[in-house]
C-alpha cells in the first residue's frame, strides 16, 4: 500500500512495537488500569539485505535484490477490554529490474473482549494450521512468493477481515469473514517461460473474479488439552492463489491474454499436534479441496485433491532441534494430458500449454505426489550463534529447495545474517521455472529497538 509523502512523515514519526507473525498480537490478560507507561508497547527494527545470483541465460553473476527497510510497530493496551496492534514497513527496493519505494501497511487491527467473546477487526495475517510451513488448512491470508528475505514469515500478506472467538475452555470456536478478496503474488510474465509458438502473449496484471458472490468465509472448532491440541475446520471462499485464464483477443489465435483468475473452493481441514515416545512431537495436518466449478469445463481451476502431511519434531536440550515431514497429494479424478496432435485450430496449442502451467502452480502434475521436507537448528555461543538447515524434496517431480542459513549476534539487537535459496528442479516444474529468477545468496545486517 503507497501513501503520501507527508503520510509517510506522519507514520515514521510514531514510536512502534514489534512482534512474530506466528505469536499473539496482544495479549488478552492485559491488567485493569493500566498506567500511562505501560498502555503502549514500541518496538521495530532497521534491516538492509542484498541478493545475488546467476543472471538468466547468462554465465554471469549479477544483484537480484537490494533493500533498505524499517518497520515500525506499535501495540497499546486498553485494560481487560481490548487492544490494538499495527505494523508499518517503509522501504527502498532494488529488482526485478526496477527501483520501488513503498510503504506498506502489513497490519492494523483493533481486538474487544466481551466475556468469552474475542471480535478482531482490520488489517490481519491469519496463520491456520499447526504442521511446519507446508499448511495445507492455511487459506486464509494471500502470500507474495517472490519476496526476497531471510524470514519466510515475510511472504505472508495481510487483508482486511473479521475474526472472532468463543472461548469454552477447552474448546474454542474461530469464524472468519473476508469481505474483500486479495489474491497471492503470482509468478506469470517474469518467471512462467513463454508460450511455445506463441509471439503476442499477455499477462494481466490484475485478478479478474467471474462470480456474483463474494463471500469468504471460515469456521474453525479447537481443542486445547495438555496433551493434545487439534481442530477441524471449513473455509468457503476464492483461493488465495488463483489460476491462470487464457482469452484470444482474435479469433486466428495470434494475439493472447492470461488473466489470473480466481476460483471458489470448499475446504475441508483437520490437524493435531502431541507429544510421544520420549517428548518427541507428532504433528498432522490435511485438507480436502473441492472448486465449486467443473475443472474440465475451466482450465484455470484444478481438480479436487487431498493434501496432507505429517511429522515428527524432536529437540535436544536448547541447543538442537529437528523437524522432519512427510508431505503428499491425492487427485481421485486426475487425468494425463495429452499434446494436440493436428490440431484443428491454432489455439490448441496455448490453451494445451497454459493448462500445464496451471497443473504446475497448483501441484497436480500426477495422481498422487510424495515429498519430504526438514528442518535442522543449532543454536550455539550462548545463543549468539544460529545455524539452520531447511528444504523440500519432491520425490514425484524430483524438484528440490534448500536453504541454509547462519545468524550471529554482533551485539544486543544487532544480528548479521548470511544463507542462500536454492531452487532446482525439471524445466517442466514450478521449482524449474523459478530457479534462475528466486536462486540467490543472501546477506542481511539487522538492528531492532
Amino acid at each position: 500500500m503507497k501513501f503520501k509523502t507527508i503520510l509517510i512523515i506522519l507514520i515514521l514519526n510514531v514510536p512502534l512495537y514489534g512482534q512474530s507473525i506466528f505469536e499473539d498480537a496482544l495479549s488478552t490478560d492485559s491488567e485493569e488500569g493500566a498506567t500511562d507507561q505501560n498502555a503502549y508497547e514500541l518496538n521495530g527494527y532497521l534491516r538492509g539485505a542484498l541478493y545475488g545470483g546467476k543472471e538468466s541465460n547468462r554465465d554471469r553473476a549479477q544483484v537480484k535484490s537490494q533493500y533498505a527497510e524499517v518497520a515500525l510497530k506499535l501495540r497499546i493496551k486498553k485494560g481487560n477490554y481490548g487492544d490494538g496492534y499495527t505494523e508499518i514497513r517503509y522501504r527502498n527496493l532494488r529488482g526485478y529490474n526496477s527501483n520501488i519505494t513503498e510503504v506498506e501497511l502489513r497490519e492494523a487491527y483493533i481486538k474487544a473482549y466481551i466475556g468469552h467473546f474475542d471480535f478482531h477487526v482490520g488489517q490481519q495475517i491469519v496463520v491456520w494450521g499447526r504442521a511446519d510451513g507446508f499448511n495445507p488448512t492455511d487459506n486464509i491470508c494471500p502470500k507474495d512468493m517472490l519476496v526476497y528475505s531471510p524470514n519466510e514469515d515475510d511472504r505472508r500478506l495481510g487483508n482486511f477481515l473479521f475474526r472472532s472467538f468463543y472461548n469454552m475452555h477447552p474448546l474454542r470456536w474461530e469464524f472468519i469473514w473476508v469481505p474483500l478478496y486479495v489474491p497471492s503474488v503470482m509468478p506469470t510474465a517474469n518467471i512462467i517461460p513463454m508460450i511455445p509458438g506463441m509471439q503476442n502473449v499477455y499477462f494481466g496484471s490484475s485478478v479478474d473474479i467471474i462470480t456474483d458472490r463474494d463471500f469468504i468465509g471460515a469456521i474453525k472448532l479447537s481443542i486445547e488439552l495438555p496433551s493434545f491440541d487439534g481442530s477441524v475446520s471449513y473455509f468457503n471462499g476464492f483461493n488465495p492463489m488463483p489460476g491462470l485464464r487464457t482469452v484470444f483477443v482474435d479469433p486466428s489465435g495470434s494475439l493472447m491474454n492470461v488473466d489470473p483468475t480466481a476460483y471458489r473452493l470448499h475446504i475441508l481441514g483437520m490437524d493435531f499436534s502431541t507429544v510421544a515416545w520420549g517428548n518427541t512431537g507428532i504433528r498432522g495436518e490435511f485438507a480436502y479441496r473441492i472448486p465449486e466449478e467443473d475443472p474440465d469445463s475451466y482450465t484455470y481451476i484444478p481438480y479436487s485433491d487431498l493434501q496432507y502431511t505429517v511429522g515428527l519434531d524432536k529437540g535436544i536440550g536448547t541447543v538442537y532441534s529437528l523437524i522432519v515431514q512427510y508431505i503428499g497429494r491425492y487427485v481421485p479424478d486426475f487425468t494425463e494430458l495429452t499434446f494436440p496432435v493436428f490440431p484443428a485450430d491454432s489455439t490448441q496449442i496455448p490453451v494445451h500449454e497454459i493448462t500445464l502451467k496451471n497443473r504446475m502452480i497448483a501441484r497436480q502434475q500426477d495422481r498422487i505426489s510424495h515429498s519430504i521436507s526438514f528442518r535442522s537448528a543449532w543454536s550455539l555461543m550462548y545463543e549468539t550463534l544460529d545455524l539452520e538447515l531447511m528444504g523440500l524434496y519432491d520425490f514425484t517431480t524430483e524438484e528440490l529447495f534448500v536453504r541454509p542459513k547462519i545468524s550471529y549476534d554482533i551485539a544486543d539487537d544487532l544480528t548479521v545474517t548470511a544463507g542462500a535459496d536454492i531452487y532446482a528442479g525439471p524445466d517442466d516444474t514450478l521449482f524449474g521455472s523459478i530457479d534462475s529468477v528466486l536462486s540467490a545468496l543472501f546477506l542481511e545486517l539487522k538492528a531492532s529497538f
